[in-house]
């Protein structure tokens, strides 16, 4: 028989359980990490000694501009990243979210044009995550990291007027964007969730005294089940959308895999 453990004050089976799986995965994650590298590498040459191309990794990395814009165009057009959905998430959801407000930002930093990015409610798990393993996300610039606990907390609730120019982007309305407007913001929900919470940003727009609208996602790409995009890809399609002259249809073709894009 197994020993009983003892539980610390205050602490379910649970919160214990979470706790020796994270102390386990910090013991051993750099020798996974090395391994999963070496395994790529091995992989990208098998592939390469048969002339198999990696579509998705290849096809982002030849788009990517290795320099900077010196001088970035303004739009007035403004993106806010909702983060209030931390408790929504496990472990490796936050830190894909993580890893997905880091392309973001790169994609923000190349971009021709400025758009301009805040991270809101950006407390609790999310910024543990930051904290501990993306530390240099406090020199990033341009960028704003917000720690309110709500998003109501930064919006003009008080003014119609002001409130009627922030849209929430939801893949649950038939409201479509076309264009995205001056002095405008729109606003992403962050959170990954494999479409276990449905109608949560919605819902949650139309709490507020939002609009909602998506973008022409129909007309551009093939997806099974609901047209969810990634946060990240929302965030580059904004900014495609001004490099590419104003065209959903290349800003797809830039963003999204070809496999993806009708």
């Amino acid at each position: 028989k197994r020993a009983r453990v003892e539980l610390p004050e205050g602490m379910s089976r649970n919160q214990y359980k979470k706790l020796q799986r994270q102390k386990k995965w910090d013991e051993t994650k750099s020798e996974y990490r090395k391994i999963k590298k070496e395994k790529k590498k091995a992989a990208a040459k098998r592939r390469k000694e048969q002339g198999i191309v990696d579509e998705e990794t290849n096809y982002h990395m030849a788009r990517r501009p290795k320099t900077l814009p010196k001088n970035q165009i303004a739009t007035n057009v403004h993106v806010i990243m909702d983060c209030e959905f931390d408790e929504l998430m496990n472990q490796k959801e936050i830190v894909s979210l993580s890893n997905q407000i880091a392309r973001s930002y790169s994609a923000k930093r190349h971009c021709e044009y400025e758009v301009s990015l805040k991270i809101s409610s950006f407390n609790k798990t999310l910024k543990q995550r930051f904290d501990k393993s993306v530390s240099q996300y406090k020199l990033w610039k341009n960028i704003e990291f917000e720690e309110n606990d709500k998003l109501a907390d930064i919006l003009p609730i008080d003014s119609p007027e002001e409130l009627s120019k922030y849209v929430y982007l939801t893949a649950d309305t038939d409201e479509v964007i076309n264009d995205l407007e001056p002095d405008h913001t729109y606003i992403i929900g962050g959170i990954v969730d494999k479409n276990r919470h449905k109608l949560l940003c919605v819902n949650k727009a139309k709490e507020l005294g939002l609009r909602v609208g998506k973008l022409p996602i129909d007309k551009y790409i093939e997806m099974n089940g609901r047209q969810v995009l990634a946060t990240s890809h929302v965030y580059e399609l904004c900014c495609k959308w001004f490099e590419t002259g104003k065209d959903w249809g290349k800003a797809f073709n830039e963003v999204l895999p070809p496999r993806k894009v009708k």
